[in-house]
């Protein structure tokens, strides 16, 4: 059941009528429900995949809380880890592991059919980091694993995100409070701009990427064009996508953590990927780069912790070198920044836009490799954006027409106005019935097959 299609609302729509009658002791239970119900949609038999991270996860949590000596404690969220990490593994990375394997021994690798459950990393890492916050005496177990359960299976955020701590989300999943008007209208606000980011801006500029990158060889000004639509693309996608789930939530009475915020007007890296799917970026701070060191064990340590923040985020994006590589790209330009004590400027205009102008380029040559099928291609696609350029025909492979072109163009215009809605400030009532009418219009354009496709972080 995705998000971008007429029966989750109808599903969203049901839940939160039949919430506000719900007995307040019993909205955990209707919400543990229909979360189930929601996961069971995309596959019921992957349901007890979800659910036996719940089990390992709740137990371990458990007894770290009760064991009275340090080892104890830090063998059973070891075993917690090894559990969700092991899963991981298995659906996502035995193919990936088995054909690098076999590519530097020399041998061949039989691909397995392995079907990965949706949304495995986000809740998987949801799941570990409760039970790393509880090792650490952030919180208390949960005793009930019917709410732990709902902690993490809570359908909004459950396929990608964002990714939740226990202590902001739990305590509001228990109080079982009515969604007050002020949440209704922030409710609606996210769910219209997280529709018109989808529907209409990504979905549109997914169709012309998607031509240029099935090309063998296509011309420099269109890879260059690509590149440029598929950050709009990604962004506006998963941007979209946590939106909507933020929406979803608070018309449950439920606020979930902002997940983005204009991160392609940041001035470095660093500061890209405070503004960058935040929630994982938090969790790879907390979880991986404060264990080993950050900035407080010297320079080197400081380095060696952000290469590997940044060679486990690509890792987590997929099983393919391309993502290694993306990740590494950034370790790389974010070790970089720190050498050269780079920051973001406040005064002098030319700086700012000199580094701002550094960092989009920067970012827009990794999501080359991000958006590429194989190394070998994204070798392709660098070879082509770097011979001559012709711009006729590199405009005729994108397959854009003007009319379109001229649509995608105005939707981007409007992105000032979503980042308004995100932020919960009002919009005058004909620029709400226009992004409406766009949405509307976005769907009839993918019933009649010409647009549109899944969520980018849905294959995460």
């Amino acid at each position: 059941m995705s998000f971008d299609t007429p029966v989750y609302l109808v599903f969203l729509l049901l839940t939160v009528l039949v919430h506000r009658r719900c007995p307040q002791n019993w909205r955990w239970a209707l919400l543990l429900g229909c979360s189930l119900v929601f996961y069971a949609c995309w596959s019921p038999a992957l349901t007890l995949v979800i659910l036996g991270v719940v089990a390992l996860t709740w137990v371990c949590a458990l007894r770290v809380e009760r064991s009275r000596s340090a080892l104890a404690r830090r063998l059973w969220l070891l075993a917690a880890v090894l559990g969700c990490v092991g899963l991981l593994v298995w659906f996502k990375y035995f193919n990936f592991l088995g054909e690098t394997f076999a590519f530097l021994t020399g041998g061949q690798w039989k691909r397995l059919n392995i079907l990965l459950p949706v949304g495995c990393s986000f809740y998987t890492f949801q799941a570990m980091a409760y039970v790393a916050d509880v090792s650490r005496g952030r919180l208390r177990a949960v005793r009930n694993p019917g709410h732990y359960a709902l902690f993490v299976c809570f359908f909004p955020q459950l396929v990608a995100g964002p990714i939740e701590r226990a202590e902001d989300l739990l305590p509001q999943l228990l109080s079982a409070k009515d969604a007050d008007r002020e949440d209704v209208d922030a409710g609606l606000r996210l769910l219209l701009s997280g529709y018109f980011r989808k529907l209409v801006i990504a979905d549109m500029a997914a169709t012309a990427v998607d031509r240029v990158f099935a090309l063998a060889a296509p011309d420099g000004s269109a890879v260059a064009l690509a590149v440029v639509l598929f950050s709009m693309q990604i962004y506006c996608d998963f941007a979209g996508y946590s939106e909507i789930a933020q929406g979803s939530a608070r018309l449950l009475g439920v606020r979930l953590r902002r997940n983005f915020d204009r991160p392609y007007l940041a001035q470095t890296v660093r500061a890209f990927w405070r503004r960058w799917h935040i929630s994982l970026s938090r969790w790879f701070t907390d979880y991986v780069y404060i264990p080993l060191g950050g900035s407080r064990r010297g320079l080197a340590r400081q380095l060696l912790a952000i290469l590997a923040v940044f060679l486990l985020s690509g890792l987590w994006h997929g099983a393919d070198w391309t993502y290694v590589l993306w990740g590494l790209w950034h370790g790389l330009l974010c070790s970089a920044e720190v050498l050269l004590h780079r920051r973001e400027v406040e005064t002098g205009g030319m700086r700012r836009a000199l580094q701002w102008l550094l960092t989009a380029l920067a970012v827009l040559i990794s999501w080359l490799w991000f958006r590429a099928e194989s190394v070998a291609q994204a070798g392709q696609l660098l070879r082509c954006l770097l011979s001559p350029w012709h711009m006729g025909a590199g405009w005729q492979q994108t397959g854009l027409s003007l009319t379109q072109a001229a649509c995608l163009a105005l939707g981007l215009c409007q992105l000032p106005l979503l980042h308004r809605l995100s932020e919960g400030k009002r919009c005058g009532a004909a620029a709400a019935l226009f992004l409406a009418a766009a949405c509307a219009l976005g769907w009839l354009a993918r019933s009649a097959g010409n647009v549109g496709g899944a969520f980018i972080y849905f294959q995460f």
